[in-house]
């Protein structure tokens, strides 16, 4: 009974690749006889609402600026791991929970009972996996989330010396399916200034993470007697694979050049990372007020440099000749910054 459930999809349509990216999505749910909200904190222009059942325009776009709460990026490669807090403009969790929010509570004046989300930029061949999740709820489970990573209380850090950490439960807005009531009733639990603790206390790092307290199926939400029974979950790749899902299109974060220092305590200094995940760039280096270097990089392709602690005072970088960020050696509080920022772990070969 389709005429109980509604795609969600959460957007920001600031270009034309963008909205193209969105209508072609919106019509393959109408092809699958979906009725299909789109919320954006971004005004929606007339064809989008006209080709969406309904559209909501919120415009609390609530950003997180503050370099300890945006969480990490990762970059692989087969000889090391880049780290770094410094790949993010800004993070956006907030404000997707808010559009979340609102379509699930749009959902409920409708009568939906169940809600299919999505970000904008994908893709979905056949609506086959839909139809088992509905059949998943309709049997009693209350949602079907997507991991990226599993929870796990004790993983390897990664540092030479050895040692292990937690890692929370990545649960991605990329794709899930919720019954309508359980969705309305996790969002409507926290403020943002309690999920903003929760990721300063906790040690949720990204915003999959948080999204696992969310859910409700956290082992801090089984701490806090605040859990959730019923839920399936499914590997978000591995889904992938098998439904032929095209995800994340349009990448946010790929308009900001990857550039940072990480600190190597064992080798008293400093890597240079830098890499430019879209378009070519000229990155210029400045050490202690000097020109030391620069090249050009194009898509995905990566420098890597290694600088003693005791020979830097100051070190600059220009992206295409405009000042992009500095790091001063004569702060004490810029090698903490850098060591709690970043972080570069070599593959043992």
């Amino acid at each position: 009974m389709k005429s109980d459930e509604i795609v969600l999809l959460h957007a920001y349509l600031s270009t034309d690749e963008r909205k193209q990216i969105c209508h072609k999505f919106i019509k393959q749910f109408k092809d699958f006889d979906y009725d299909v909200i789109v919320a954006s904190h971004l005004p929606l222009d007339k064809d989008t609402q006209e080709l969406a059942d309904y559209a909501i325009y919120d415009k609390d776009n609530t950003l997180i600026e503050d370099i300890a709460l945006k969480g990490y990026i990762t970059h692989y490669t087969p000889r090391f791991n880049i780290s770094s807090r410094e790949f993010f403009k800004s993070s956006s969790i907030l404000a997707v929970y808010r559009l979340l929010l609102a379509g699930a509570s749009y959902a409920k004046l409708l009568n939906k009972k169940v809600i299919h989300l999505f970000d904008y930029d994908g893709f979905l061949p056949t609506d086959e996996e839909l139809v088992e999740n509905s059949l998943l709820i309709r049997n009693g489970q209350q949602a079907v989330l997507y991991e990226r990573e599993k929870q796990n209380m004790c993983i390897p850090d990664g540092n030479q010396r050895g040692g292990y950490k937690f890692r929370h439960w990545q649960i991605m807005t990329l794709i899930m399916s919720c019954d309508v009531n359980y969705l309305h009733r996790r969002l409507s639990m926290f403020d943002d200034a309690q999920l903003i603790e929760k990721m300063k206390n906790e040690g949720m790092q990204i915003g999959e993470e948080l999204l696992g307290y969310v859910m409700g199926i956290s082992f801090v939400n089984d701490r806090e007697n605040n859990n959730e029974a019923d839920i399936t979950i499914k590997n978000l790749e591995e889904t992938t694979k098998r439904i032929g899902f095209e995800k994340q299109k349009i990448y946010t974060d790929h308009d900001m050049p990857w550039i940072c220092l990480a600190y190597m305590k064992e080798l008293k200094g400093y890597k240079f990372f830098a890499m430019s995940p879209k378009g070519l760039i000229k990155v210029t280096i400045e050490i202690n007020g000097n020109y030391h270097c620069d090249f050009h990089l194009g898509d995905w392709a990566y420098r890597t440099d290694f600088f003693q602690e005791d020979s830097l005072q100051h070190f600059s970088i220009l992206v295409n000749d405009k000042f992009f960020k500095e790091y001063d050696f004569s702060k004490p509080e810029t090698k903490q910054f850098i060591i709690g920022c970043n972080s570069w772990h070599d593959i043992p070969q």
